[in-house]
């Protein structure tokens, strides 16, 4: 009787072991299933997320792309055939413009800044993106929000600028394409996993000025008000003269120089929207100005013809180096602060073609620039003084750039380069013999040495520097004055007839400039390292 209770009772127990185990692999069966299944979703969310930031990259690149004509403007992006529901992977993208795209607008400090402020106050956010990039007298700044009129979670100084100290007052300008990119799976229209990001994107900006033509003075703008397009926007003044050097320092703030009317310096302000023209008396007869560099809101410099000092027509010559202080332009002598060299007989002072000056600590002053004229002219500027250097050549130098304190070049008739050490002025191999009237480098890593450079000149003449030696890339026939690079394989350059030639990395092609007159310059912004800021996630 014992043992068969006992034998029930063991009985009863495997039956609950097997019950038990049974339950158990169940769970586990279940939990198996259930993380394969997590899995699987996460993964599809994931790849979801990465078809969102391809269509990011994919229309930055149509946005922005050397090759003009695969460029899609800003205003026309939404709604394009390759960027809507368009396959990708094992889903599909779509990516639009946030309203308010493309966002071109300015505005002034309400009060000033210095190096480290991390808010930035404005007159009006009004216009401006809720998030992305503004410009500061040529310093660059990200933002992560608005709050009230201010911008918010800034980052200074970004893409190679210096965070500066800017005057209250001084221009806040955006140019910018805000992108939405939804990646779903498997279509954007009915998707069972979908991710949605945004970024914004620092659109390009130009200008080029030259020869008056009817009265007017002749402006010619890139991409703004009609993108992808340079739209005239010469108007006629009383002061009306051939403009020869223009210069921005943002989307709202630039000075452009001409020659003299009468005996008055012409100046033009570009702020914001409007071109203001300044008629500064002080100048002898055909005192033309051929250079000018602005620094910030608060210093610019124009360099141009010598003068004679006694009533213009007597005794020695004066070097023409003009300062403008955030209020006035100035004419400086050796006398003035800052001061340049005394001045001297025909022989010893020259014409001045070409200026640039550099602020290397923030403060918004220049403290070290060069300005380049004839008979292989050079001065040098230190902060205080400019000073007359030693030359490798005769030769008129025509262009200047000042990379850095420790790094510029000129470039002039005879196809001469020269290049500053930080130390000396030198001669370089090149490969023309023909004059050269314009040079422009670009430091991609940030250490004050050029990676790349174009210089061009008469007869179509192009050159380009690949970080250690010069080489041809002619353009064509023509005269060219100006040359300006926004990457190495993004390229403008300006010249007689109103001509324009873009380089693609491929090839120069010729393009509308919508002016007949010969063009003498021409002036860029935007960030020539990146200019995208980081995407964000939004969430529903």
């Amino acid at each position: 009787m014992r043992l068969t209770t006992q034998g029930g009772y063991l009985s009863l127990v495997a039956v609950l072991f097997i019950v038990i185990i049974g339950f158990l692999g169940t769970a586990v069966v279940y939990m198996i299933v259930g993380s394969a299944t997590s899995t699987n979703y996460f993964t599809l969310s994931e790849t979801a997320l990465y078809i969102a930031e391809s269509g990011l990259i994919k229309a930055t690149r149509f946005l922005l792309t050397p090759t003009l004509s695969n460029r899609i403007s800003c205003a026309a992006l939404s709604g394009n055939s390759n960027l809507t529901n368009s396959a990708f992977g094992k889903g599909a993208l779509t990516v639009t413009t946030v309203s308010g795209s493309p966002f071109a607008v300015n505005s002034t400090l309400s009060s000033a800044l210095t190096t480290s402020s991390t808010t930035i106050p404005v007159v009006s956010t009004t216009g401006f993106a809720t998030s992305g990039r503004i410009l500061i007298d040529g310093e660059a700044i990200n933002y992560s929000a608005l709050s009230g009129n201010s911008f918010i979670d800034v980052t200074r100084g970004i893409n190679n600028t210096l965070a500066s100290s800017h005057v209250s007052g001084a221009y806040v300008s955006q140019l910018q394409c805000s992108l939405d990119s939804i990646g779903g799976i498997p279509n954007v229209t009915s998707a069972l996993w979908k991710r949605e990001l945004q970024q914004k994107v620092e659109l390009q900006d130009a200008y080029a000025v030259g020869v008056n033509a009817s009265g007017d003075f002749v402006i010619t703008h890139w991409n703004q008000p009609t993108e992808l397009a340079w739209n005239n926007i010469s108007f006629s003044n009383a002061s009306n003269t051939t403009l020869n050097e223009i210069d921005m320092l943002s989307n709202a703030e630039g000075w452009a120089v001409g020659n003299a009317v009468s005996t008055n310096f012409i100046y033009l302000h570009l702020l914001g929207s409007t071109v203001t023209v300044l008629s500064v008396s002080g100048a002898c007869a055909s005192q033309n100005l051929y250079g000018v560099s602005a620094v910030s809101s608060k210093e610019a410099w124009a360099v141009g013809v010598r003068y004679q000092v006694t009533n213009c027509k007597n005794g020695n010559y004066n070097y023409a180096i003009n300062r403008w202080n955030g209020t006035a332009w100035t004419q400086l002598t050796s006398a003035t602060s800052p001061s340049i060299p005394a001045n001297g007989t025909s022989a010893n002072i020259s014409n001045l073609n070409a200026v640039h000056v550099i602020d290397t600590n923030g403060d918004g002053l220049g403290d070290f620039g060069v300005a380049v004229g004839d008979a292989g002219t050079i001065l040098q500027y230190n902060g205080t003084t400019w000073t007359k250097e030693t030359s490798p050549t005769t030769q008129a130098l025509e262009s200047v750039y000042v990379v850095s304190a420790n790094e510029a070049w000129a470039v002039g008739a005879a196809g001469v380069i020269l290049k500053w050490n930080g130390t000396s002025w030198s001669s370089v191999t090149s490969p023309t013999t023909t004059e050269l009237n314009s040079v422009v480098m670009l430091d991609t890593q940030g250490t004050g040495t050029a990676s790349t450079g174009w210089a061009v000149g008469n007869s179509g003449v192009a050159i380009t520097y690949n970080g250690t030696s010069w080489s041809s890339q002619n353009i064509s026939g023509v005269n060219f004055f100006g040359v300006k690079m926004f990457s190495q394989n993004d390229v403008w350059a300006v010249g007689v007839g109103g001509a324009i030639s873009h380089w693609d990395g491929t090839a120069w092609t010729s393009v509308t400039s919508n002016v007949t007159t010969q063009l003498n310059s021409m002036a860029i912004v935007s960030s020539k390292v990146n200019p995208i800021s980081a995407w964000q996630e939004i969430f529903p």
